[in-house]
């Protein structure tokens, strides 16, 4: 529908450019204590197809609101597993018996090496104790507030660390906190993280990450205690992270946490790295489609200008869903986008597809995809007359456009991290075939300014994948086109807008 017939050399809209660590000798004697573990085995046992972890700050400034003046200090600092997964098998064999601990170390070979690690560790079935310090300094570099945290590995909102890995994650969503447990499974997949300091388990170890602090700004270190450094074999240089915090007034605002769904549990932690496509097949490929504008109508805004508002759907047909992910990289504000491809229910590859930002303003508080669409006025020679500053979307699926197509999806599920937060690693953004993500213009910059714009006949094009970096099965309808007459005088423009194929959603 709406394709780029009848558009003739109308391309200029392709290619706009947009405007203290503290050690624990308890723990390090406890740890080196540990049965059958000598600290040459240990390392062997380790080598280089263990674990790598990783402390890394998502970004290096931060808003947090206070309540009451009192903090829970989440500077989005995240432990993350490459190489393999973070894995601990806990458990006791009976009531009678204690709990136990073990490390389960994935190899290349793809078999799983069990080591034992002292019971001394444990913060019941909350985690591992006093693994995290989180240091709290001044404008003046003094330390203010400090505190243990007690790591549990599991989370509702784990998040990927890097394109490679896995599409998701096995573990489950808690460490538990049944007194009557008898065993869990803890753990971070490879190539996925979690932030410790963000569902902070009720624990033994005290209060966790929250602090009595004044409006102002603060330097938050968090350091892996050097039990565990020497115990995981973790480097130096990835054993701390610092973040530059602003704490707010609760009243004023400052970083709010979206709505995040539970992962959904699935044996892929041992899944292969996503290869690469520069020509992925078309069986497994979208086919992005502009619906016409509608709910087409004027405004006059206080400020005086007369505005044009519209309403525009672009849905997904062809084999496939639009998937498209964002992973940051070394605390940068902008994510590296990619674009992953399914067939038969699993992803076959991905390929670069641009770049996500956050979006800050009221309304928003989430990642924008920024290379999704575009809108443009055009006059009646379909030459450009106004653009439309809206460029970065959300992506969702809110509309059903086609379900009885043969791929269609009836019930969409959430995945991902529904555009995220300002501290995300991650950011997945879907359509599943057969539905659409609308946008309503009605905000100034996202409407059309016609203040200046004479009367007569105009074109609405709503312009999807503008700088082909989206795979598609086909781009020839990639623009489609709504014809509107605007008249009026300045302060009281009408538009008229003639009916689309017989279909007249203004009437």
């Amino acid at each position: 529908m709406g394709g780029a017939g009848g558009i003739g050399g109308f391309v200029p809209f392709i290619g706009w450019n947009r405007p203290g660590a503290v050690a624990v000798a308890g723990l390090a004697v406890a740890v080196a204590a540990a049965p059958g573990l000598p600290a040459a085995s240990a390392a062997s046992a380790h080598g280089a197809s263990g674990p790598v972890v990783r402390l890394e700050a998502a970004q290096r400034t931060v808003t947090v609101a206070s309540t009451r003046g009192v903090v829970h200090m989440d500077p989005g600092i995240w432990v993350s597993s490459l190489g393999s997964a973070l894995q601990f098998d806990v458990q006791r064999a009976s009531y009678s018996k204690p709990v136990t601990i073990m490390q389960v170390i994935h190899t290349r070979s793809g078999s799983a090496e069990k080591r034992p690690l002292p019971a001394s560790l444990l913060d019941g079935w909350n985690g591992l104790k006093r693994f995290i310090r989180m240091t709290v300094r001044n404008a003046s570099g003094t330390v203010v507030a400090s505190a243990w945290l007690t790591f549990c590995p599991n989370t509702t909102d784990p998040q990927r660390a890097g394109p490679d890995g896995p599409a998701a994650q096995p573990y489950p969503p808690e460490c538990g906190q049944d007194p009557f447990t008898l065993s869990m499974v803890w753990g971070i997949a490879k190539g996925w993280a979690t932030d410790p300091a963000e569902d902070y388990p009720v624990s033994s170890s005290g209060l966790g990450p929250y602090f009595r602090l004044p409006s102002g700004k603060y330097q938050v270190t968090e350091t892996v205690a050097p039990a565990y450094v020497r115990l995981l074999h973790i480097t130096s240089g990835d054993a701390a992270a610092t973040v530059e915090v602003t704490v707010v007034n609760g009243s004023q605002g400052g970083q709010r946490a979206a709505p995040r769904p539970a992962q959904q549990a699935r044996s892929l932690s041992r899944a292969p790295a996503v290869p690469y496509l520069a020509n992925p097949p078309k069986s497994a490929l979208p086919d992005l489609v502009p619906q016409p504008a509608r709910g087409i109508s004027t405004a006059y805004t206080r400020s005086g200008q007369d505005l044009l508002d519209f309403a525009a759907t672009v849905w997904v047909g062809g084999n496939g869903p639009l998937d498209v992910q964002g992973f940051r990289t070394q605390g940068s504000p902008v994510m590296k986008a990619y674009q992953y491809f399914w067939r038969n229910g699993r992803v076959i590859g991905r390929a670069r597809a641009g770049t996500m930002s956050y979006d800050n303003q009221m309304g928003h508080h989430h990642w924008h995809f920024e290379q999704f669409a575009r809108y443009a006025l055009l006059d009646s020679a379909k030459r450009l007359a106004v653009r439309s500053h809206k460029e970065g979307f959300c992506i969702e699926p809110t509309d059903p456009v086609d379900l009885l197509a043969p791929r269609a999806v009836w019930q969409p599920s959430a995945q991902g991290s529904q555009c995220g937060t300002p501290t995300a690693l991650w950011v997945r953004e879907m359509l599943p075939a057969g539905w659409g993500d609308t946008y309503v213009q009605n905000v100034a910059g996202q409407s059309f300014n016609i203040t200046k714009v004479p009367n007569g006949t105009y074109y609405i094009a709503v312009i999807v994948n503008p700088l082909r970096l989206l795979h598609e099965t086909t781009t020839s309808n990639d623009v489609s086109l709504r014809k509107i007459i605007l008249g009026g005088k300045p302060g009281h423009r009408t538009v008229t807008v003639p009916a689309w194929h017989g279909i007249d959603p203004e009437s």
